[in-house]
């Protein structure tokens, strides 16, 4: 069955857990349980969600657009470096109707860091943004995108390599997919790794959707390829396929 609108689309990794926006409850007592809501709820409460202070001018928006079906919303954000590599950089979206009205924006305490930020980008690279997990009342038009100034800085070398091959586009039951291989070619894993797919007809986006990759350990390291799923939110036919997947850990050990 197809993830609901909103949930990150199914990713798997041999060696790693399969991800789908939740977690498997822990069976407690009454009395643990009212505890651990509470925590959470205190938590989410103490929260703040993201807001742009100074904006970064070494980041360039591109294009914004967003595409819709009876899935959702997905807000694809199309971002090019024109200065040195930026890492944690911000990402404000604001979805509104056609008539300017706001319906989205994801300035949402707890909101996944994937959902508010790239967590890299070198100099003189383009990247795709995806947001999927948006839902709204009624039809989006437009989608407003801001990006702040970096919150990281990159150490020294080379950035980790991600290669994704085998990158096959289908459908079936659940609806249009792209499946392939991603394989890290450095020695440091990554963590909660997103694969990113855009659909485009020239310069029009079609459909786009991601993945996460809860682990993604070193090709060296690992026995079997690790796969991912896409699923799609619009309709990629006939269209020109874009998958990306930035590093998410630039540094550390190999474990």
């Amino acid at each position: 069955m197809r993830p609901k609108p909103g949930l990150v689309a199914l990713a798997a990794g041999v060696g790693g857990s399969v991800f789908l926006g939740g977690c498997l409850g822990v069976e407690t007592t009454p009395e643990k349980s009212a505890a651990k809501a509470k925590t959470a709820t205190n938590g989410i409460a103490n929260q703040k969600g993201l807001t742009i202070g100074k904006l970064n001018a070494a980041i360039k928006v591109e294009d914004a657009t967003i595409v819709q079906d009876a899935n959702g919303v997905a807000a694809v954000v199309r971002v090019k470096n024109i200065g040195s590599t930026q890492v944690a950089l911000p990402v404000a979206i604001t979805v509104s109707d056609a008539k300017g009205k706001k319906l989205y924006a994801n300035d949402t305490p707890g909101l996944d860091a994937s959902l508010t930020s790239l967590p890299v980008l070198g100099a003189g690279q383009e990247a795709d943004w995806v947001n999927n997990q948006i839902l709204v009342a009624g039809k989006a038009s437009k989608v407003a995108a801001q990006i702040g100034a970096a919150k990281g800085k990159a150490g020294a070398g080379a950035l980790p390599k991600i290669v994704l091959s085998n990158i096959k586009a289908g459908r079936d039951e659940d609806g249009n997919y792209a499946k392939g291989i991603v394989a890290n070619e450095s020695a440091i894993a990554q963590k909660r790794l997103v694969v990113s797919c855009v659909a485009r007809d020239g310069a029009k986006v079609l459909a786009a959707g991601r993945a996460v990759v809860d682990r993604l350990a070193p090709a060296a390291d690992s026995k079997k390829p690790t796969t991912f799923t896409v699923f799609f939110i619009g309709d990629p036919k006939q269209a020109q396929l874009a998958c990306t997947a930035p590093p998410t850990v630039l540094s550390g050990g190999t474990k």
